[in-house]
């Protein structure tokens, strides 16, 4: 009971270790990699959403360069750009404007006239705060920041940046506080928190990014076109504006879950997705980490259960089948309700649970190899060593260890074989026995036969070796009929008590020298009668057989036989064999009623018929046969005429 128990315990702790490790794996970040993988391909799988009609891109694309120059553009055109925009709601620029230009002056004046234009700041690489030149004073100023993640594909934003005690907003968390009037809560930043990464940046408001789609999802207007007047200046009407550079080969393009193909999404589309996100409160929304683990050993113990239940390979089934559940609910949560659960902690943990279990049904094999082996060794007499045997451990160590699985097969296997020696030695011995038993029984039940048929022919002196030529004589035609070995050999015993009968009927009749009276004759048919009586239910076949004979023998092929009067095939085949070897000895044979007859005069009578006997009394496939194997008959008459 000790040693179960102990194992039971040690198996418990290894799984409590195991899923103790995977969670803190999985708390310090190793498998976000798997969990990235499959949370772009959630997108994918998604596909596209339609975007906010009114969030437009100002794109200063190819068109916009051609017609204004090359980059950067003069600033007198953004000037222009914001009147041209003056019915917008809030305009948000993704361009960096800290260097001073000839046309900052009409800039600052079309920045102030709209009053509701947003520029962002920047921190450098000496991690100085460069601001917007000082005379745009914009309505709000703002951070650009985007989190990469170490795949270099932004998937989210922190919308509160605080540096120097500084707090700088998101471009989008401040357009949508500009385009709604509501304001956002922000977490404050705690006191010496700004200093734990050694940058003294503090990052609040954490928002995982609901893409809409790959780039050119949202509606792009061309700047030349604004300022062209191809598009009314009504049509911005309530509507939020951004800014920025989407022409290739210039704009710094980031890298998001619908970058598969390498098609890089521009900065301002990824804040416009930023922006629409916050307008329609549909981020992504990630389940509680410790929810999250709580729920991956939840898992694990309803996977120990039903592993514990099953076989190897359902078991397998079943551990797949929960892999594919698990990744199916994570991006049907993903793409119905914006909820995303990372499934990797529980991949690890529903394998770690197979492996285990797995482990530990080869460590029962394992141990019982060991056991078979002590088993078998002990029938063998407990003595049994394999030559140049390495000792290894018991149970599983044995099986990792070097040469272990290997050693443990070979040692039973050689242990085995001489088992099975030793077995097919006794199996021989006892096999022989057996034979010589039944030989032995089996020659007592002839010995046994003959003895009853000669006591119940010892009445009539004359019949001499009658018993042994009628067995000659049905052996020999059972064969020449082609009846089975195993018959041939039975009926040359069991036609020997063919007339056991007699032994009930009276010396007057069976001896009388003349013809029996029809009263006489009648009792003389008994002897049928009393042979089935004395031999009738027996088990042995032999005995069966013996009794078969014994009632049917004097029964004829046209019916006029008895006891039963029975016709053709419905005479059992030994008994039809067993009457024409009867009639051909008592032809043959001399008796009180009779003198003894030559085998030619036997055959014709047999053949052509007389006033006793006539052909139709036979088979007649058995008389064609007997034909064939007449002189046989006669030499066997010969040879034991006694």
């Amino acid at each position: 009971m000790a040693p179960v128990y102990i194992k039971k315990t040690s198996y418990a702790l290894i799984i409590i270790i195991g899923l103790l490790v995977i969670v803190a794996a999985d708390y310090i970040g190793l498998f976000k990699g798997i969990n990235s993988y499959i949370y772009d391909m959630s997108f994918r799988i998604r596909s596209t959403h339609q975007p906010s009609e009114n969030i437009i891109i100002a794109a200063i694309d190819e068109k916009t360069l051609s017609k204004l120059g090359r980059w950067p553009i003069k600033r007198i055109y953004y000037a222009k750009l914001i009147d041209k925009l003056s019915k917008a709601d809030v305009i948000g620029f993704d361009i960096i404007l800290s260097e001073p230009s000839p046309d900052d002056a009409q800039l600052a004046e079309s920045i102030r006239k709209n009053g509701k234009v947003i520029l962002p700041a920047y921190i450098d690489r000496q991690m100085d705060i460069v601001y917007p030149i000082k005379s745009f004073s914009p309505y709000r100023t703002v951070h650009l920041h985007i989190e990469q993640g170490i795949d270099s594909v932004t998937r989210e934003i922190f919308h509160t940046l605080y540096y120097r005690n500084v707090q700088f907003p998101s471009l989008t968390s401040a357009m949508y506080e500009t385009w709604t009037g509501k304001v956002l809560t922000r977490h404050k930043m705690t006191a010496g928190a700004g200093e734990q990464n050694g940058k003294g940046i503090f990052q609040t408001d954490h928002m995982m990014i609901n893409f809409y789609g790959p780039p050119g999802t949202f509606r792009h207007i061309s700047v030349a076109d604004i300022l062209d007047g191809r598009v009314p200046g009504e049509y911005f009407s309530g509507k939020a504006v951004l800014v920025g550079l989407t022409a290739p080969g210039i704009v710094d393009t980031v890298a998001t879950p619908f970058s598969q193909q390498r098609n890089n999404m521009s900065g301002v589309e990824l804040q416009a997705n930023i922006l629409n996100n916050l307008m329609d409160n549909n981020a992504i929304r990630v389940l509680n980490s410790w929810t999250k683990r709580l729920l991956s050993i939840l898992l694990a113990v309803v996977c120990l259960l039903l592993f514990l239940q099953m076989s190897e390979k359902r078991a397998a089934a079943v551990w797949i089948l929960i892999l594919i559940m698990i990744t199916a609910l994570a991006i049907s949560l993903f793409s119905f309700f914006k909820l995303w659960l990372s499934p990797s902690l529980f991949y690890f943990t529903s394998s770690f649970i197979f492996a285990v279990t797995y482990i530990f049904r080869l460590d029962e094999a394992a141990r019982n190899l060991d056991m078979k082996y002590r088993s078998v060794t002990s029938l063998l007499g407990g003595n049994i060593d394999l030559h140049n045997e390495t000792r290894s451990a018991k149970g599983l160590p044995g099986f990792l260890s070097a040469g272990g699985i290997d050693m443990k097969i070979q040692r039973l296997l050689w242990v085995e074989q001489q088992y099975e020696k030793k077995l097919e030695d006794s199996i021989e011995e006892k096999t022989r026995e057996l034979s010589d038993a039944l030989s032995m029984i089996s020659n007592m039940n002839n010995e046994l036969i003959l003895r009853l048929t000669a006591a119940a022919e010892s009445k009539d002196a004359h019949t001499g070796q009658h018993i042994s030529r009628i067995g000659l004589y049905a052996n020999k035609l059972s064969e020449a009929l082609g009846m089975p070995s195993d018959f041939s050999e039975k009926i040359a015993f069991a036609s020997a008590v063919h007339d056991i009968g007699k032994i009930g009927v009276s010396n007057a009749i069976l001896l009388k020298p003349g013809d029996l009276t029809d009263e006489e004759f009648a009792i003389m048919q008994t002897h049928t009668l009393i042979g089935d009586k004395i031999l009738s239910g027996s088990k042995f076949p032999m005995i069966q057989m013996s009794a078969t004979i014994a009632l049917f023998h004097h029964e004829r092929w046209n019916g006029t036989g008895y006891p039963k009067h029975l016709k053709g095939t419905d005479i059992p085949i030994e008994a039809r064999i067993v009457i024409i070897c009867d009639i051909y000895d008592a032809l043959r044979s001399r008796r009180p009623y009779k003198p003894a007859l030559d085998h030619q005069k036997s055959f014709m009578i047999i053949t052509e018929g007389d006033i006793r006997t006539r052909p139709e009394y036979f088979d007649p496939d058995i008389l064609h046969t007997f034909i064939e194997i007449a002189p046989l008959f006669d030499e066997i008459f010969n040879t034991h005429r006694g």
